[in-house]
């Protein structure tokens, strides 16, 4: 081993421990400024959706910005739930693991906490990666949250919303994939919803505009096929990440139908500021959608959007 890698290894082991050392500090005492719904005696529903954390072992300033959002989602008055839409770790390491699900233990931001897994999550790829080890991990870790878990596409219903959970079955990879089990999984779950005139939000790491057939194993599944029964059933909301584009007014977009959000790398240090995410509040009437940056505890007044 040679002098330049020594030093390396040396820097990663540093950055290890001091964020070992940030993660096992005492009480965050969180001073965000609190908000709240902007009808709040008329609110059904609240969560908050953020994405791609991308926590790494040496890396404490993404652990760090990570804290600083889940105390300021706590700061919320009215929200339920907060939905992490995958790449919540960057190698899907025991260790990042450690680190992610230790914070939403710690701080615990809102009472459920739904946790997709995107390709990070499952190692993204790398050379002897095991998926199917990766995967029971994240149903594992989902149990440290108290959320039981047979398979990593799922649903919760909270105040009446159907909160529905997709994933790609190769998560491992940059494509989103998807098989006709899951496909028919998805429509049973959409049709129980219209019976019970539930309102339904779906939620992905992928953008919708991923899926396709492309020869790779699990890839039954076109996005137009997925579009049309989401369009069927008028899903309120299609939220994902993967992306890590800046939150502006091309963040809200309509595809095959459904109306969808595309939302940054919360943790994002380099070509925006970090904290951005969205709170949905659902009404009898409308879901309004605003962003707000967690970290800095102000709203984005030009990106409300009202979906009725």
């Amino acid at each position: 081993m040679d002098f330049s890698t020594v030093i390396i290894y040396l820097k990663d082991l540093l950055a290890t421990i001091m964020t070992l050392l940030m993660m096992l500090s005492p009480a965050f005492g969180s001073t965000a400024e609190s908000y709240s719904a902007e009808r709040p005696d008329e609110l059904i529903t609240s969560f908050v959706a953020v994405s791609d954390i991308h926590v790494e072992t040496n890396n404490p300033e993404a652990y760090s910005k990570l804290k600083s959002v889940l105390e300021g989602i706590k700061a919320a008055e009215d929200v339920d739930t907060v939905v992490y839409t995958g790449d919540n770790v960057m190698n899907g390491q025991v260790l990042e693991d450690l680190f992610f699900y230790s914070a939403l233990k710690a701080v615990n931001p809102a009472e459920n906490n739904i946790v997709l897994a995107g390709n990070h999550d499952y190692g993204n790829g790398a050379e002897g990666t095991d998926s199917a080890k990766l995967r029971q991990k994240y149903l594992y870790n989902n149990l440290l949250l108290g959320n039981v878990l047979n398979n990593d596409y799922f649903y919760r219903v909270i105040d009446g919303v159907y909160m529905v959970c997709l994933v790609s079955e190769r998560p491992d990879t940059e494509d989103f994939t998807m098989t006709l089990k899951q496909l028919t999984w998805l429509e049973g779950v959409l049709k129980e919803a219209e019976e019970a005139d539930a309102r339904v939000f779906v939620f992905n790491h992928y953008p919708l505009r991923y899926l396709d057939k492309d020869g790779t194993e699990g890839a039954e599944v076109d996005k137009a096929e997925l579009g049309a029964l989401l369009a069927e059933y008028d899903v309120e909301l299609f939220i994902h990440g993967h992306i890590h584009d800046y939150i502006d007014g091309n963040n809200f977009y309509e595809n095959y139908g459904v109306d969808c959000i595309n939302l940054c790398r919360v943790t994002e240090t380099t070509d925006y500021e970090a904290g951005d995410g969205i709170v949905v509040e659902v009404y009898e009437d409308e879901v309004v959608v605003r962003v707000r940056n967690f970290i800095k505890g102000e709203w984005n007044e030009e990106l409300r959007y009202v979906y009725k």
